[in-house]
């Protein structure tokens, strides 16, 4: 992997497999690397969705509590006799 300059100025990585091969090689040669590096990149996405998932599910957690404590204050400060 090393990264070359296009004509336009523009930086991009190349995969270059280091030995020498037939164009049908390369080619394969390629389709594999990217099959692997888009069978990464779609890992990390699923795990950095988990993640996100795990960290709502525990606002909500953080939520209900919240909640819970407050309908118990209501609960407690209606059941206070009030003086008239």
């Amino acid at each position: 992997k090393k990264e070359v300059t296009t004509k336009k100025g523009k930086t991009q990585i190349q995969y270059d497999p280091g030995v020498p091969m037939s164009k049908e090689q390369l080619a394969a040669w390629r389709r594999e690397a990217r099959r692997v590096r888009n069978r990464e990149s779609a890992a990390a996405s699923r795990q950095k969705i988990r993640d996100r998932i795990d960290e709502l599910e525990g606002e909500v957690e953080q939520w209900k509590a919240k909640f819970n404590e407050a309908m118990n204050m209501i609960n407690r400060l209606e059941q206070t006799p009030r003086p008239l």
